[in-house]
């Protein structure tokens, strides 16, 4: 039989709707972000497509191609004739395989239709992917127990309404939430009845000619000027204490007054030279990247940003808590325990890829555990215990009826809890 996609594709369709709205799986992107996603208007095509027959006669071609142009007007677009149109072509029932499925977006949409749907990827970040998005989602949770956390029974009631599986994972969510932000208050301090919006921080490297710790800036500017509001927006500026031994950046209105630290000066090859803020010695691309990759780089806190109604976003200098509180995060997280034996808190595998260990060797980074700023790694490393031990009160809570060990004998318990209830 030749199948309809060998023949004709609504190519006009998908990119019409590819671009925004229903069919560009921005939806399916948030929940779970893939390096080749493809929009969504592209998978409901090539399953109706690949599933629908070919006719002779050009009338009946014509009418096929009809439906699925009507399809491709919206998520659920003529969904019932397109059920019809499947059930009379496959009487007991279509089943499709997806041999590269990826997020199983293809699967997705077959199951959309109540097409029986197979999905294969080599990538287990796929397949996980896959489960969350196009199988889990499909299944019936109501006969779930309810979960063991003090405030569900408000928020079930709040949220009836929803699909089980919807109303438990946002629970669960907020959950998280909630324990993060308790776990990481501390480290940042709310300000004038808020807490800001973003942190500017800096590379430094010690001056091989005076000694003293130099920001790497390649841009003062934090905010462009925007004529029509009446923005003449922000900048900024380094201002050193050579007596104190220390700088500051101190922000202002409009237009950067002078030049960064990382600018191209003349004889400095290659890349930018970095001019010392304390005794404007240069140093040039090969001596601070040499710097950097020899571990000497730190950070500085330099500008904290707020929301603003009338800009959006407002800098400002840092406070002292501010300052004590990035200091005190680094002193944290080198008291966090190991998660086990041979897995320490922060990552010591070396940093090495697709780009080789040059490249973040280049920066001091020489293992995953360098990547991230001091209190950035301290989150990740109480997000990952908050989600453990949610995990572990979830299992010691009786949301799962099978035995613990043989869960974790199979790990593949949510598949086969579901299937002891009899869930396809």
């Amino acid at each position: 039989m030749t199948r309809m996609i060998e023949r004709w594709f609504p190519c006009a369709e998908v990119t019409a709707n590819a671009k925004s709205g229903w069919g560009s799986g921005r939806s399916e992107k948030t929940l779970f972000t893939w390096f080749a996603a493809r929009p969504l208007a592209q998978a409901k095509a090539a399953v109706i497509c690949s599933l629908l027959p070919w006719p002779d006669e050009a009338a009946e071609q014509e009418r096929l191609c009809g439906l699925v142009r009507r399809a491709m007007e919206g998520r659920d677009a003529a969904h019932g004739e397109l059920v019809e149109e499947l059930a009379r072509h496959y009487p007991d029932g279509a089943s499709l395989l997806d041999s590269f499925s990826g997020r199983a977006m293809i699967p997705l949409e077959a199951a959309r239709l109540g097409v029986k749907a197979w999905g294969i990827d080599y990538s287990p970040v796929a397949t996980l992917a896959g489960t969350l998005l196009a199988d889990y989602p499909l299944r019936d949770w109501s006969g779930e127990p309810r979960l063991p956390f003090d405030g569900y029974e408000q928020w079930a009631t709040e949220h009836f309404t929803e699909p089980r599986l919807l109303r438990d994972v946002g629970f669960v969510l907020k959950l998280v939430g909630d324990r993060y932000e308790a776990a990481m208050d501390e480290f940042y301090p709310v300000v004038n009845g808020k807490r800001p919006w973003g942190y500017l921080w800096a590379v430094t490297v010690p001056c091989v000619n005076c000694g003293q710790r130099l920001p790497l800036v390649g841009n003062l500017q934090l905010r462009r000027p925007d004529l029509k509001k009446d923005d003449p927006g922000q900048s900024y500026r380094i201002v050193a204490d050579a007596a104190a031994g220390t700088f500051r950046a101190e922000v202002h209105d409009g237009l950067p007054g002078e030049p960064a630290t990382l600018v191209k000066a003349k004889g400095s090859g290659r890349g930018k030279a970095a001019v010392c803020v304390f005794c404007a010695h240069a140093h040039h691309f090969d001596v601070h990247t040499r710097l950097m990759a020899d571990g000497l780089a730190q950070d500085a806190l330099l500008v904290v940003a707020d929301r603003d109604e009338k800009t959006r976003t407002r800098y400002r200098s840092p406070t002292a808590a501010e300052r004590e509180a990035a200091d005190a995060a680094e002193k944290a997280l080198k008291s966090e325990a190991d998660f086990a034996p041979g897995l320490p808190a922060v990552p010591h595998e070396r940093a090495v890829g697709s780009t080789g260990p040059r490249r973040y060797a280049r920066y001091g980074y020489r293992t995953f555990g360098d990547c991230c700023g001091t209190r950035q790694t301290l989150g990740f490393v109480r997000l990952a215990r908050i989600v453990n031990a949610v995990a572990a009160e979830l299992r010691g809570g009786g949301s799962c009826p099978r035995e613990k060990a043989e869960c974790l004998r199979r790990r593949r318990c949510p598949n086969h809890c579901a299937r002891r209830r009899g869930v396809s």
